[in-house]
């Protein structure tokens, strides 16, 4: 999945939406607030899903780190993916 793709496609989704002809500038900057908020959502479902992990596997921690650890892997790789599109 390529992220830049996902937000372009959500910018140009939003401007026929809204009927508007943006021009590739504005484009440009929907995406950017796009990829932003995607980041956004991610940084709150890793925490969240780091918390439950901890929470539900408070019998075996080790197990609840290794897969807190892979969380935090997966959601590094993901936001330098949405970084670098800006």
């Amino acid at each position: 999945m390529n992220l830049s793709n996902v937000a372009n496609k959500a910018a140009t989704d939003a401007s026929e939406a809204l009927s508007a002809s943006l021009t590739e500038s504005e484009l440009e900057k929907v995406a950017v607030i796009i990829a932003k908020a995607m980041e956004n959502a991610v940084l709150e479902a890793s925490s969240q899903h780091a918390t439950v992990c901890v929470d539900c596997l408070t019998h075996d921690q080790d197990l609840a780190h290794k897969i807190q650890k892979k969380i935090e892997l997966k959601k590094v790789a993901l936001i330098a993916n949405l970084s670098s599109f800006r």
